[in-house]
């Protein structure tokens, strides 16, 4: 009898464990699916008639020929997402060291085609890359350029890349560094804002460009530079952080009835207006994600995605946390950023009309 109730005792304690044990993998399964569900449900909706992703800041620790897991899983959604053009605005490398060796240089850019852009291109997404600090520094000491050889090397390299990248080219004299490109129903301007200066140059070549005839009335019109027009995230609110003088550039880009400027550099998302002109600051996609300002929570690596529904002229903007794979609620984000010294940025919608 002692042995039966032993018996007994056995596998009622086998069962109760193994029914524990079928409950958590039930569990972690229907947890499982909630997670697949939720990094396709981006998919499901609807389709714009141009579909933009965003991206910026890539890069890991200086000299760094590896990247972030952040980056894998965003090239993983961007597959999912399918957007029919990539908009990167710069830090796509570790640079802006002088001690750098034209090997390390080198290095670090075939790295990047093979870990980010080889992938995208053999899915026929194409791209449009601006320079960032850690890629191309404009950075000057007296007529000379600090970081010359990461230019060289950054101008080298984008140049045997430039007939894959599927794009229209309008303007490409100063290639990499500043060029303007034609897509149907989209016209980029991409200018050298890899340090605070822009100079009255650079401003006068923008107009230019703004005013091509290549550029249609219905074209989505978009500015991208790596540097913002004023400060967004924590630390980066002081001089050299942002282009120097932008309120000239603000209104230049009013004028020309530019629909979005587009800039990284400060590693947090934020859908912003600035005087009148829509301006949208990219979150990080690798390492050194920071705080809006006025917020004590880092921000979440991401990236956007824009649809442009052409016959509305309307836009959708959607921000993907590249943590959780969710979007991220406008209502989460400050009303407003104001930094010392620059000019406050309001908090804009993300569903919006272009061309007005």
């Amino acid at each position: 009898m002692k042995a039966s109730r032993r018996l007994f005792l056995q596998l009622f304690v086998t069962t109760a464990v193994s029914r524990c044990l079928l409950d958590a993998v039930q569990a972690t399964s229907q947890q499982t699916a909630a997670n697949y569900t939720a990094f396709e449900s981006p998919t499901a909706s609807e389709r714009g008639d141009l579909r933009l992703a965003l991206i910026s800041d890539l890069n890991g620790p200086y000299g760094s020929t590896r990247y972030s897991p952040t980056v894998a899983t965003g090239l993983d959604l961007l597959s999912e997402l399918k957007p029919d053009l990539v908009l990167c605005a710069g830090d796509m490398v570790a640079g802006q060291k002088l001690s750098l060796t034209d090997f390390q240089l080198e290095a670090m850019w075939n790295s990047f085609q093979s870990a980010v852009l080889n992938p995208l291109l053999q899915k026929g997404i194409g791209m449009i890359p601006a320079m960032g600090n850690h890629d191309a520094s404009s950075q000057t000491t007296g007529s000379r350029y600090v970081f010359a050889r990461e230019r060289h090397q950054a101008e080298t390299f984008w140049g045997r890349q430039k007939s894959r990248l599927g794009l229209e080219f309008i303007d490409a004299n100063q290639y990499p560094f500043q060029f303007s490109v034609k897509q149907p129903g989209l016209f980029v301007v991409v200018i050298d804002a890899s340090s605070a200066t822009v100079d009255q140059g650079q401003q006068r070549w923008l107009e230019q460009a703004l005013a091509s005839k290549s550029r249609s009335p219905d074209d989505f019109c978009v500015v991208m530079g790596h540097l913002p027009l004023t400060a967004i995230s924590v630390g980066r609110d002081r001089a050299g952080e942002c282009i120097e003088d932008a309120t000239k550039l603000t209104d230049l880009m009013q004028q020309h009835h530019v629909d979005l400027y587009l800039s990284g550099h400060h590693h947090a998302w934020y859908p912003g207006e600035l005087k009148g002109q829509r301006v949208l600051s990219l979150g990080a996609m690798g390492n050194g994600p920071r705080r809006l300002l006025g917020t004590q929570r880092t921000s979440d690596p991401s990236l956007t995605l824009l649809d442009l529904f052409q016959d509305k002229k309307a836009v959708r903007e959607t921000t993907f946390s590249l943590k959780t794979l969710e979007p991220i609620r406008l209502d989460s984000l400050p009303k407003q950023l104001s930094g010392k010294s620059f000019p406050t940025l309001d908090r804009r919608d993300i569903h919006w009309s272009y061309g007005t």
